[in-house]
């Protein structure tokens, strides 16, 4: 795609300017594509540098003492890290729309179904493994269970986003993993994920793509798909992506 992503070696961008945004991402990382996701939802313009992940620049960890992304970067040299922190900070400091709704036992419900979330990394990361088929039952059994209680949610809520009338936090918190189960069942064409299950989560998906900061930050299946390849061949070229 082009784009650039800075290496050992390669020099630290000059310091961010009053009143701008940097944002430190990978393109194909999920958790960098949160806060891309709220930056686009709120209409803010920033700035995007890609850090190779497997080459890292030597200045890197100045800003992200754990070398990871994303990191925001902003005027005056302050820096927020991790994506949960960077977009909740987004949504106080750009609250235009609002992503946290007015009703706080709602907002209660959907920060215990976003840490909840956060235990579907390990089956995610085993559908990117070396010996992803032979771990792609195991995997999906507990994805299923893991995203029942969004299930559950839209149906008491009846709206079509976890937000209501329009996405909210926990909409585009989770996006970015909805967004790569498509490439993954196209790797994984054999994984008997129930879909029957889950009516409400297929209709969120279908309406979460019409989204114009989905739109924005979107990548088709077929690129996800062939970034999952080389990640998991271990034939991942960062000057090639």
């Amino acid at each position: 795609m082009g784009v650039k992503y800075l290496k050992k070696g390669d020099p630290q961008p000059p310091p961010v300017g009053a009143g701008k945004l940097r944002l430190y991402s990978m393109l194909y990382c999920p958790f960098a594509h949160r806060p891309r996701l709220v930056l686009a939802a709120k209409g803010v313009a920033f700035e995007m540098v890609d850090i190779n992940l497997k080459n890292k620049p030597e200045w890197y960890s100045l800003l992200h003492p754990q070398t990871k992304v994303p990191a925001l970067e902003m005027g005056g040299g302050e820096v927020v890290v991790e994506s949960l922190d960077i977009s909740e900070y987004l949504d106080r400091k750009f609250p235009d729309p609002p992503l946290w709704s007015a009703d706080q036992e709602k907002n209660r419900r959907h920060k215990q179904l976003l840490e909840s979330f956060g235990k579907i990394l390990p089956s995610y990361m085993k559908l990117l493994g070396p010996n992803a088929s032979q771990l792609v039952d195991e995997a999906v059994s507990s994805i299923a269970a893991i995203i029942k209680p969004f299930e559950n949610e839209l149906a008491k809520s009846g709206t079509k986003f976890f937000g209501g009338a329009r996405p909210g936090m926990l909409d585009y918190m989770v996006w970015p993993w909805a967004e790569r189960a498509e490439a993954l069942r196209s790797l994984h064409p054999d994984a008997k994920l129930p879909l029957q299950d889950f009516p409400r989560l297929l209709a969120w998906g279908a309406a979460m793509k019409q989204d114009p900061a989905v739109k924005e930050t979107a990548m088709s299946p077929e690129a996800h798909a062939a970034f999952i390849k080389v990640y998991r061949d271990g034939t991942l070229d960062y000057d090639k992506l």
